[in-house]
């Protein structure tokens, strides 16, 4: 008989196994063997970056309330593509991997996570080589508190996590849902503070605001690129208390979502 720890540690040993053939896999069904092939899990996000930059560059000027407009940018759009790529993935996941039930060692939770690992570990790669490529040419500087940019992109990543498991099971279990999701993403874009900072607003608008926690995210991360020269405001506590319970009740959600869904 094995003693506790060691039984733990197999069972961990084998998800992890689990979680990377899934990732495997999903991978490749993606991008495919051929050509850069995986290299589009990079470059995919990175490119819809770069462009977005470019052409708020050129509409906009340089500068945006005396901040450059490039670091206004970045510091807007990758974690909006953290969020969309790990909001937009859940979608009827389980619909599309259901042939994989059919080996009992995987559940859906397996595939979800498998799923949004891939996306995480892509749109981190991606902001790592946009943020170094745009450091080496000298248009953004090198981040003042590298705790709170990774604290705010983790953050971000814990709060579309729970979104995206039930997104994942509403999507499931409710046929209107697929449709809903992306006019519902547009709408948060212009209030989820990606392209905006609460500096910019009147100071009785900011409270407001401040109750959704993606602006919160929106600012944290912002405060760990630019430290005190730029006034950010925000909460750590409210964003992670809902980051916890979208992850605990989507976990729950994922669960009883078993029976609902069809092995084709």
């Amino acid at each position: 008989m094995l003693p506790k720890a060691a039984k733990t540690l197999q069972g961990l040993q084998k998800q992890f196994s689990i979680l990377r053939a899934l990732m495997i896999r999903d991978m490749m069904m993606r991008f495919g063997r051929d050509n850069i092939g995986f290299a589009w899990v990079i470059l995919e996000p990175m490119i819809l970056c770069s462009g977005v930059m470019v052409i708020w560059t050129v509409m906009y000027g340089e500068e945006e309330h005396g901040t450059r407009l490039i670091e206004v940018v970045i510091t807007g759009y990758m974690p909006l593509t953290l969020w969309r790529h790990m909001t937009s993935a859940p979608v009827l996941i389980f619909r599309r991997s259901s042939s994989l039930l059919y080996h009992r060692s995987i559940s859906l939770l397996d595939i979800l996570l498998a799923r949004q690992a891939l996306e995480f570990i892509a749109t981190t790669a991606a902001a790592i080589t946009v943020w170094s490529l745009l450091a080496m040419a000298g248009l953004v500087d090198i981040p003042a508190r590298f705790d709170l940019l990774i604290g705010g992109w983790m953050m971000m990543a814990l709060l579309a996590l729970g979104t995206g498991a039930q997104i994942a099971v509403g999507t499931e279990r409710w046929e209107a849902g697929e449709r809903l999701i992306q006019p519902i993403q547009y709408l948060l874009v212009p209030l989820s503070g990606a392209f905006f900072l609460l500096d910019w607003l009147p100071e009785a608008a900011r409270p407001v605001l401040m109750l959704n926690p993606l602006i919160n995210v929106y600012e944290m991360f912002r405060a760990g690129f630019w430290g005190a020269a730029v006034p950010t405001y925000y909460s750590i506590w409210y964003p992670l208390l809902w980051a916890i319970a979208s992850i605990f009740f989507g976990v729950i959600a994922v669960s009883r979502t078993r029976e609902h869904v069809q092995l084709t």
